[in-house]
Formats: structure tokens, sequence, C-alpha cells
């Protein structure tokens, strides 16, 4: 025998919910409504298969309503109506049979076929080539980047010969000409 205070649960209350939720009524509407917290409401459907069911049967029900108004929303619908006209002088008001046409809904049409038919993954390219022109690319941007970084070199190898010449100038040491020369054509103060 479990411990603890006796449920409150009754099996009468698996058909209730089951209607509540048939009218589209929330979890916690249905735990208002019968007298309990939300976490017990959890708590019995948890524990009693009954009324899990029950309420799972309710809001599947709910749910295919919702779905199918939604699907005559989006296509548009026609609904039998009728028009009471009091014309001057007349004894009576005349009652007039119409057919009233819902246009169809783009908004609903949109979320309906979200719903139903989301969009496919976007397919990989066809074209068997596609490592192919991969690898040119690749080609293409490791020759671009080699003339860059040789350039760079030349840059920084002009830059060095540049300061040395400015650094022996200043300690009075001449060089005969701006490029790269042995110790051999050096000429020294």
């Amino acid at each position: 025998m479990p411990a603890g205070r006796p449920t409150t649960y009754r099996p009468e209350y698996a058909e209730q919910a089951r209607k509540l939720c048939r009218n589209g009524a929330t979890d916690r509407e249905i735990a208002d409504i019968l007298g309990v917290c939300v976490r017990t409401f959890y708590r019995w459907r948890a524990e009693y298969d009954a009324f899990a069911e029950a309420l799972t049967a309710g809001k599947e029900f709910a749910d295919d309503r919702v779905e199918r108004a939604l699907y005559e929303r989006a296509c548009g619908y026609e609904y039998s109506d009728v028009k009471i006209f009091h014309p001057s002088g007349a004894k009576e008001p005349v009652i007039v049979p119409v057919t009233v046409h819902v246009p169809a809904d783009v908004g609903a049409a949109k979320q309906w076929l979200a719903t139903r038919r989301p969009p496919a993954p976007p397919k990989p390219p066809e074209d068997p080539g596609i490592a192919e022109q991969f690898r040119r690319a690749q080609e293409r941007y490791d020759k671009v980047m080699a003339e860059k970084e040789a350039a760079d070199a030349i840059r920084f190898a002009e830059r060095v010969e540049t300061r040395v010449c400015e650094e022996l100038a200043r300690y009075g040491l001449s060089q005969q000409s701006p490029s790269i020369q042995t110790a051999d054509h050096m000429s020294y103060e």
C-alpha cells in the first residue's frame, strides 16, 4: 500500500478531460476545472493510463479540427447564408438565400504548406566535376598566395638593404651601390 495521502483522482475525470481537450482546453484549464494544481494534473497523466489516453485522444480530435479549418481557410470555401431585406412599403421582410464565397488566405496556405510540406533541403550540385573545380580554385589560390609571398619577401629585402645602407652611412661607411654586395666590394673609411 503506497504511503501518503490518498489520491483525489476518479476514473470519470478521464472522460471529462477528453471532452475538455476536444473543445480545445489547455492542460492548465483542465487542471483548473478539475480543481487540482497543474503538477497534480501531470502526475495523474503519468500514473493513470486511461487519463493519459483520454487526453491524447481529445487533443488529436481538436488538432484535426484545427487542421481541417486551416485547410479550408487556405483553399477558400463557400457557405450558405440569408440576406434579409425590408423594402419600403412591404408588409413582411424579404429573405433571400445567398452563397458567400470566402477567398483563400495566403497566410493560412503558407502555414499549411510549412507544416505539411516543409521546404526540402538544398540538393548538392549534380555536376561530377565539382571536385575538379575545387582543385583548380585551390591551385589558383595557391599561385596567388605564392606570388604575394614572393612580392612581400622582395619588399622586405629592399627595406633591409635600404636600412643597412642608411646605418653604414650613419657610421661613415659607404657602399658603392644600393644592391647587396659582398664584403670585397665595400669600402671602409
